[in-house]
């Protein structure tokens, strides 16, 4: 019973929430200072509410209490009862976009927080999200010549740990303020006895020494790095370049035959990749391209289903004068296509070059089939055997999946808007 309480008090806070929100945002677009502020004041209040009460019922005449201020503040900010239930609405939906949002960046949060984690830190729960590492008294050293380590007492008093025991035991000696130990108070202690003085400090080393680790035949990921970047970069020419050729002449060239062979092509995208997976490997191992780069990147100048399809509802939506304009010019079907429909599908071809790097920079599988040779590896596959050899150093580990996935995040962030656009102008997002 107590549980069904509580689950009626977070969903009543989060619709107190929605309401106060929408009270704020009316106000602000009124540009009443006052109202304003008894706006924030109120979402205040219901945050404290919501995170500071320990008792269900409390919580619940909280909700209800801020629902009806917020509504009264709705009602004399807004013009009407469908002025006032858009805003409110317009608020929920940002508030679920915003949760949505916090929990997929959690797992990439994780990812670097653990990267920049010293090894104390790994594995103790709950979590630690924000890196610190113990501070170190660089006056006094360590028998393997390290900065001694600050720790209190459970009395606490300060202590510098600068010996460990082969029993377990530590050797510690009280601080003294001018930075130096009083070696003649020194003592032993157990490390349950320590409570170890931390600072905020990321461990900016675990990348260093995640490189430093690579085989020496990689120059430090090096190799790995250029056989992505080849990779992508051949991936991302053919695809683009072999799908909206092919795309242009099923859309705009008159040829017998088009529109059976559209569909033939089509059909092949129910094929499962696992079917061809075996005649593939045997073309290339004939022609010689075993542990070489090109079965990973010549079979995208040969064009992708998928990719033909969505180029080709570009090419339709483009107005038939254009075309009729480049050959009164004197273009023929080739210099047409370069020069008038190539530009006007730009979004289109941002969206598959995005999508070819992804899948040329993530490319696991086709690395694992034809490539043995550690010069030929890219990262996806360097990182499979980094882990193989790091499993039980998840600083170096995270350090290292931090460095392949960076560059794919960057890209990401800076090309959303082309590829959200180029998806939804194609028919392909659900319009």
């Amino acid at each position: 019973m107590q549980q069904l309480i509580w689950l009626v008090a977070i969903a009543g806070a989060l619709v107190a929430f929605a309401f106060a929100i929408g009270a704020l945002i009316a106000t602000v677009r009124k540009k009443s200072i006052a109202t304003s502020a008894f706006a924030v004041a109120l979402l205040a209040s219901l945050l404290i509410l919501a995170f500071g009460v320990r008792h269900n019922i409390v919580l619940i005449a909280g909700d209800i209490v801020a629902c009806v201020v917020a509504i009264r503040i709705l009602k004399a900010t807004t013009r009407n009862k469908d002025h006032a239930s858009e805003i409110v609405r317009l608020s929920a939906t940002h508030m679920v976009l915003l949760a949505g949002t916090f929990l997929f960046v959690i797992p990439f949060a994780w990812l670097v927080s653990t990267s920049l984690k010293s090894d104390d830190e790994q594995a103790v729960f709950p979590p630690v999200w924000i890196p610190t590492q113990q501070i170190l008294v660089h006056s006094v050293k360590r028998p393997d010549g390290t900065s001694g380590r600050l720790s209190t007492l459970k009395d606490g008093t300060k202590v510098v740990e600068f010996e460990e025991l082969p029993s377990g035991d530590i050797k510690v000696a009280p601080l003294m303020e001018d930075g130096n130990v009083d070696k003649s108070k020194v003592t032993t202690a157990t490390r349950s006895e320590l409570t170890k003085v931390r600072r905020i400090e990321p461990r900016w080393m675990n990348y260093v020494e995640a490189l430093m680790y690579l085989p020496p035949e990689t120059y430090y990921g090096w190799t790995f790095l250029k056989n992505s970047l080849i990779l992508t970069i051949l991936s991302v020419l053919g695809t683009v370049l072999s799908s909206s050729m092919v795309a242009y002449s099923f859309a705009r060239l008159k040829w017998p035959g088009r529109e059976g062979w559209f569909k033939v092509m089509l059909a092949t995208m129910m094929i499962p990749g696992a079917v061809t997976l075996m005649p593939q490997f045997l073309i290339f191992r004939s022609l010689g391209w075993i542990d070489t780069l090109r079965p990973l990147w010549v079979p995208a100048f040969f064009g992708s289903a998928f990719n033909i399809f969505l180029l080709r509802q570009f090419f339709l939506g483009i107005p038939n004068e254009l075309e009729d304009a480049a050959k009164i010019d004197g273009c023929g079907p080739f210099t047409t296509y370069w020069k008038v429909m190539l530009p006007q599908v730009k979004p289109a071809l941002a969206a598959i070059a995005i999508m070819a790097v992804l899948a040329a920079w993530n490319n696991f599988q086709g690395p694992l089939i034809y490539l043995s040779s550690p010069e030929q590896m890219p990262m996806a596959y360097g990182l499979q055997l980094y882990q193989q050899d790091h499993a039980g150093e998840p600083g170096l580990m995270m350090a290292a999946s931090t460095m392949v996935v960076l560059p794919i995040v960057v890209l990401f962030f800076f090309s959303q808007r082309y590829f959200i656009e180029g998806v939804s102008l194609s028919g392909l997002g659900g319009r």
